[in-house]
């Protein structure tokens, strides 16, 4: 489908674990291929509730989850890498300086999922907070490789819509 990773926020896990018919087409199709979508590893704790079974159960062992060592490697050299000092210091920036709406506490979870997809050469962040992770981006001196695609608007993304902020 894309040449970009998929990085998911809370929010697709949650339309994940609602079994949104949109949200679980384009986990299939960015599973089929390519880079598997990754998920910060913040992001999960985030996410995740307790449960013998959840949609969620499911889904993590298809993704990348970014900062645990995994067996086997990830794809790519930035997620095996994992996290770098320099990644938090970019997220703690970004919380000091993003211009987040104003109803909107800064999230350091938030940050750090747009820092994560930064890192790689092209990447869309797929979540339910559009607008603060757009001003997490739009501070980000190499944030020009990092789209937003709000929850909301992946059909129309899938239908071949120009959704993508």
């Amino acid at each position: 489908m894309s040449t970009s990773v998929f990085v998911y926020d809370a929010g697709m896990l949650i339309a994940l674990e609602r079994q949104d018919s949109a949200a679980r087409l384009l986990h299939r199709l960015q599973t089929e291929g390519g880079h598997p979508p990754v998920v910060p590893l913040p992001v999960l704790a985030q996410a995740w509730r307790p449960g013998r079974w959840t949609p969620l159960s499911r889904v993590i062992p298809e993704c990348v989850i970014f900062g645990v060592r995994a067996v086997p490697a990830p794809p790519c050299g930035v997620c095996i890498a994992g996290h770098t000092e320099d990644d938090a210091r970019r997220a703690g920036r970004l919380l000091a300086t993003a211009a987040v709406p104003e109803q909107k506490r800064p999230d350091a979870v938030d940050a750090l999922a747009v820092v994560v997809a930064a890192r790689h050469p092209a990447a869309i962040v797929v979540t339910s907070d559009p607008y603060d992770l757009t001003a997490y981006r739009d501070e980000l001196a190499d944030g020009t490789n990092v789209q937003v695609l709000a929850v909301p608007d992946i059909a129309g993304l899938l239908a071949g819509k120009r959704v993508l902020r």
